[in-house]
């Protein structure tokens, strides 16, 4: 009886013991899965973004299945990374808050200040930098608690990039050299390349350059699986031999960038090594090569769609064809320069418009939860007062308990106030930034502008192209006059909203391709706030009208009401069927700016109008 007894305990382990094993292999082969898929997606690095973010869902989809906080991180991360290399800001933003939340709820506390940390990097690279400093600052006060060696390397040469950023040396070369520290010990190859790479860039001394060139040198040799840092060292390599006039060794560093971007499909660094490539050639006055390797580098950023570099590339065909004494395609492909920079301008401010935004929707979203959170600490507050009529001893200590609560909250609503108050100034910084861009553009490209109609004048009176170069001039200047006044119409601080809009709608008139009437009845002073950002409005509602509407006439109505103000703007056109989810870049910057003022927006179109209604609380 008690054999049989014992046989039945030792069964019953039996099962309990194959039920675990069955249980951490299946949770081993879900790490396996887990970790192919995140390899997959590190092999479409720098290749095909589309296809890494592919990868990186399917690891996260493991990761969610076996309930593994850890690697859901690991996959979050490298969409992260990813994302701040596209310039998709906002998007990082989202999957940092999705990553903080993921840490704090499985109590992991180092991996929450890692998302913190990419968070810096993103206000960094807005250029907030006193933001940036202020996370990375708290960050490092937390990682020297928790000793995490990887995340302070991490840290630390995000440290130094910001003040190398700032052009402060000594600090970048102190946080550099305890980020190497750091990462030596942690045997990052990777981040020791970083390290060594920016040390390299932020010294003027070539014995100091070359020295820790050696350096990332030697550590490729160590570690050829590195395949896209031997481009960025190839390239640097090539730059350094190039300005102590090695050419023939720069040359050949440059072909080797060219063969390994090309083997591997890194379409950014072929065509960053093009470019460069074609002034080494213009270097050494090889000019028959030149213009097929920027041939070259240009079908690459438009076919990756980099504004950027697409017109830096025009600009260095600019630079080719003055060296060979082509001055009228010199001048053609300079004025591309002008209009690329300028796109790539409006989509960085945009960019930045959008970040701002989302930053300050989140935040107003947390203050919302935080009053609703004080409206039920408030009810009971309530309950518990008529409770203590009934039990008094235990409904005084639950009372002020609750209090205590109702107390941290509202010192947490007052704190997300600031923050709103904050997000509010960078917007109106942001304001401040076009106005000083404008009145740049304006006084420093018109007076050159001016100075060169003087040389034009006095050097070239008597040729024959000399009407086509002086109407070339004003065109230019024209432009630029344009560019600056839209940017912040001068009319908008000295007389007000009104004639500013009315200049605007003047401008427009003379063009004879539309129509515009325009009626203002606003009986009371507008801030300039305001004012900057109705006529942003009716700029952007008038151009939508004049590209899409195919009509030959507009009404904007500016009428102000007891609580609020309405724009109107109303046009003859075909109609259009509105779609948020797919609208342009025009009516997604008029969602934002109503948004941000606090308003609503309404469309109606049909076959042979469209109406736009917008009312604005005062």
């Amino acid at each position: 009886m008690i054999t049989m007894q014992f046989n039945k305990y030792v069964f019953t382990l039996c099962i309990l013991l194959m039920v675990i094993l069955q249980n951490v292999n299946s949770q081993s082969a879900g790490d396996e899965d887990f970790r192919e898929q995140l390899r997959k997606a590190q092999l479409f690095k720098n290749v095909n973004s589309d296809s890494l973010i592919y990868y990186v869902n399917n690891a996260l989809l493991i990761a969610k299945a076996n309930n593994n906080s850890n690697l859901e991180l690991d996959a979050l991360f490298v969409l992260i990374k990813n994302e701040i290399k596209s310039s998709r800001l906002v998007n990082v933003m989202r999957l940092c808050d999705t990553a903080n939340s993921i840490a704090k709820e499985n109590n992991l506390p180092i991996r929450q200040i890692e998302s913190q940390v990419y968070k810096g990097i993103v206000y960094q690279i807005m250029g907030f930098a006193s933001k940036a400093l202020e996370i990375f600052i708290s960050a490092q006060k937390q990682l020297e608690i928790g000793k995490s060696n990887q995340a302070l390397a991490d840290l630390y040469y995000y440290f130094a990039l910001l003040h190398y950023e700032l052009n402060d040396f000594s600090e970048c070369h102190k946080y550099l050299k305890l980020s190497l520290t750091t990462v030596t010990n942690n045997n990052s190859p990777s981040n020791r390349f970083s390290v060594q790479m920016l040390f390299a860039n932020s010294f003027d001394n070539i014995d100091s350059i070359q020295f820790y060139l050696k350096k990332a040198e030697y550590l490729i040799l160590q570690y050829p699986e590195m395949v896209s840092e031997n481009i960025v060292l190839l390239i640097n390599l090539a730059l350094h031999n190039k300005t102590l006039t090695n050419y023939n060794i720069s040359r050949k560093q440059f072909l080797e960038a060219i063969n390994i971007s090309k083997n591997n499909g890194f379409k950014d660094y072929l065509l960053n090594t093009y470019n460069n490539y074609a002034y080494l050639l213009m270097a050494e006055s090889k000019y028959d090569s030149v213009k097929y390797y920027l041939d070259q580098a240009l079908s690459i950023s438009i076919d990756i769609n980099n504004l950027d570099m697409e017109s830096e590339i025009y600009d260095s065909y600019s630079d080719y064809y003055s060296r060979i004494g082509d001055f009228e395609k010199a001048h053609s492909y300079s004025s591309l320069f002008i209009e690329k920079r300028d796109q790539y301008r409006q989509q960085q401010q945009i960019q930045k418009s959008l970040f701002l935004s989302a930053v300050f929707h989140t935040e107003q979203k947390e203050k919302e939860i935080l009053t609703q959170e004080n409206e039920i600490n408030r009810m009971g507050i309530y309950l518990l007062s008529i409770f203590v009529i009934l039990l008094l001893f235990i409904g005084l200590a639950v009372y002020f308990r609750q209090r205590n609560k109702l107390h941290k909250s509202r010192v947490l609503t007052v704190q997300k106030e600031k923050s709103l108050e904050i997000s509010d100034a960078i917007i109106v910084a942001q304001d401040t930034e076009r106005k000083r861009l404008a009145m740049d553009l304006h006084d420093g490209m018109g007076a050159r502008l001016g100075a060169l109609r003087f040389l034009v004048d006095d050097a070239l009176m008597t040729h024959s192209r000399y009407d086509d170069v002086i109407n070339s001039i004003t065109g230019i200047h024209e432009n630029v006059r344009s560019i600056s006044h839209q940017m912040q119409p001068p009319e908008l601080e000295k007389r007000g909203l009104a004639p500013a809009v009315n200049n605007l709608i003047q401008t427009i008139n003379k063009s004879g391709s539309f129509e515009i009437d325009f009626e203002y009845d606003i009986e009371f002073e507008l801030s300039i706030k305001l004012s900057t950002n109705i006529y942003f409005l009716v700029y952007e509602l008038i151009n939508n009208a004049i590209k899409h509407s195919n009509g030959n006439s507009i009404f904007v109505q500016l009428i102000s009401h007891e609580t609020e103000i309405s724009l109107s703007v109303e046009d003859n056109g075909t109609g259009f069927h509105y779609d948020e989810n797919n609208a342009g870049m025009g009516m997604k910057n008029i969602h934002t700016r109503v948004d941000y003022l606090g308003g609503s927006i309404a469309i109606e179109s049909t076959g042979y109008d469209t109406s736009i209604m917008i009312e604005i609380p005062i």
